[in-house]
């Protein structure tokens, strides 16, 4: 299924350069051994059978003169740039772990992508809307590869919305992502990524960064679906002054299962880092939290922080979490924290006191803990229904 006979016909009409990446990528992928996700229980998970995706996923607006975006399964005429990015992350790995998720499944996107975009904001431009890209899954589409590239230039500033969603909720569905981001100097870039999947369907995604100095990335992953989801962040402070953040929220019910982990890795002088996750887990979900934080040698009076809070509403949930830090120098900050617990019961007497129903007390505790992060969503109309959602689960 997953093959060279494959691999030649994604490659007819796409670039030369861009062709050869996805050949040598094969041969990468042919040669691992796909690793297995312990903490959840997903072993030997099998790739589903290959299909392309032909949605059209990208909101047309007047930012698109403003912005270079391209897709990367078109005949580009900026192979060469595009080449000389992804070239830009070679020997950034953190000295522990991988990048992204396991490698067979880096490798099977870089070789077998269906989909994804080439966004650049050149120098010096700041965009007053949000970048709006929709990856849907449906019945004529429901396995979907993308691998993008975003890059801010020096002292541009924008904000990406990924919005992965379905209606259907009985497709059983697949999804497996990369997105790489490189933020220069100055720049500010700002990534909410939403995915809203059904219990039917599997998630996994790899987000990998570069920051140069000063520049500034922030996600806003918001995980509230997939029957299985996977997902990793990973960010290299390669510079003096740069800096990242990742806001994070995810909700798990009935029996979904979530691996969720962030990296940050501290290579520049004065760079600094957050971390901050908050969670809710019902039924018989199981999660699993992994927080790094890396300070490399050089990288003196860094600073980086992390904390989860996980509210627990059933006893039957399972959820690990496991923070850490490293540093191989002595001249920096780092902290992490992390709260688990059931639903305080007082306040929940209080608020039924009150006139609510239990389950509408519970939502309105969800609702306090993760407006602070719903509120970085800079479409309302997307806000609204992710609200909408957890407030109807909450309920269920």
């Amino acid at each position: 299924m997953y093959n060279k006979n494959l691999v030649d016909n994604l490659t007819t009409g796409q670039s030369k350069l861009l062709s050869s990446r996805r050949k040598e990528s094969y041969e990468i992928y042919e040669n691992l051994t796909k690793g297995d996700y312990k903490r959840i229980n997903l072993f030997d998970y099998q790739f589903p059978e290959y299909s392309p995706y032909n949605k059209e996923y990208l909101k047309e607006k007047k930012w698109q003169q403003e912005l270079m975006i391209k897709k990367m399964t078109d005949n580009l005429n900026n192979e060469e740039e595009i080449i000389n990015y992804l070239d830009q992350f070679k020997d950034k790995k953190v000295k522990k772990g991988n990048q992204g998720l396991d490698p067979k499944y880096l490798a099977m996107v870089e070789a077998f992508y269906n989909t994804g975009l080439f966004i650049k904001a050149p120098q010096n431009v700041e965009l007053k809307v949000p970048v709006e890209i929709f990856y849907e899954l449906d019945q004529e589409n429901p396995f979907l590869i993308d691998n993008n590239l975003i890059v801010a230039e020096e002292n541009s500033n924008l904000t990406i919305v990924i919005d992965y969603r379905m209606q259907d909720q009985n497709l059983k569905a697949f999804h497996n992502g990369l997105t790489r981001v490189i933020v220069k100097e100055n720049a500010v870039l700002n990534i909410v990524k939403v995915q809203r999947f059904n219990d039917q369907s599997d998630n996994f995604d790899s987000n990998i960064s570069l920051v140069s100095n000063q520049g500034e990335l922030n996600w806003i992953p918001i995980e509230l679906g997939a029957k299985n989801s996977v997902t990793n962040n990973e960010n290299t402070l390669i510079a003096d002054g740069s800096r990242a953040s990742i806001s994070s929220v995810y909700f798990a019910d009935g029996e979904r299962k979530l691996d969720l982990g962030f990296k940050m890795n501290h290579q520049g002088r004065h760079s600094s880092s957050e971390i901050e996750s908050k969670g809710v887990l019902k039924d018989k979900a199981q999660k699993v939290f992994r927080g790094d934080l890396y300070f490399q040698k050089g990288a003196g009076q860094a600073k980086g922080s992390e904390r989860e809070e996980v509210l627990l509403l059933d006893k039957t949930v399972d959820s690990d979490s496991i923070p850490a830090l490293f540093s191989e120098e002595d001249n920096v900050e780092g902290e992490h924290a992390v709260s688990a617990g059931q639903i305080d019961e007082q306040r929940l007497f209080y608020l039924m006191s009150r006139g609510m129903t239990k389950a509408e007390a519970k939502q309105l505790m969800v609702e306090a803990s993760f407006n602070p992060i719903f509120d970085k969503i800079p479409l309302n109309d997307l806000k609204g229904s992710v609200i909408n959602d957890v407030k109807t689960r909450i309920r269920s």
